[in-house]
């Protein structure tokens, strides 16, 4: 009869292990599976490269602070910044000659200026990529046709 008291205890201390080893077990397997996931990026949106590149950073016209912003329809509207030493005036954007909003722009100064369908329309969301941007302006010692591109990528408003 003492046999089998102890044989007894001794099965239900290796059931009561083997039941924390696997409740702990799936704990774990669980956690890493959830941390893959994560490290893979399974449950993050789709972000767009939001940005200006290309513009000169001095002697010329930039997008200031890429602060920028293209509708469905094409339209843009940016914060350009003057780094020369005498005004201008903002004459195109990629060649559309409709140019809203303050196209004057003093000598190191900065001005929002905006134009219609100067970039490829998209719906509205969606991301664009490496959009040729051309900024045409005159400088008001009479200096025409001067350019200033670069490339933008971000969202569709």
């Amino acid at each position: 009869m003492k046999l089998s008291f102890f044989k007894t205890r001794k099965t239900r201390k290796a059931q009561s292990a083997t039941e924390y080893l696997m409740t702990y077990g799936w704990a774990i397997l669980a956690i890493a599976i959830v941390g893959a996931l994560l490290y893979t990026q399974v449950f993050s949106t789709k972000k767009c490269a939001e940005g200006a590149n290309g513009f000169p950073m001095a002697g010329g016209v930039s997008v200031s602070g890429n602060q920028f912003t293209v509708n469905s329809a094409g339209d843009i509207q940016v914060k350009l910044r003057n780094n020369l030493d005498d005004a201008i005036t903002i004459t195109a954007l990629n060649s559309q000659t409709t140019v809203t909003g303050t196209p004057a722009i003093a000598a190191n100064s900065e001005e929002v200026v905006a134009g219609a369908t100067a970039i490829t329309a998209g719906a509205s969301g969606t991301c664009y990529s490496a959009e040729t941007l051309t900024i045409t302006y005159t400088v008001t010692d009479g200096i025409t046709g001067m350019t200033s591109s670069g490339t933008i990528s971000g969202r569709y408003a």
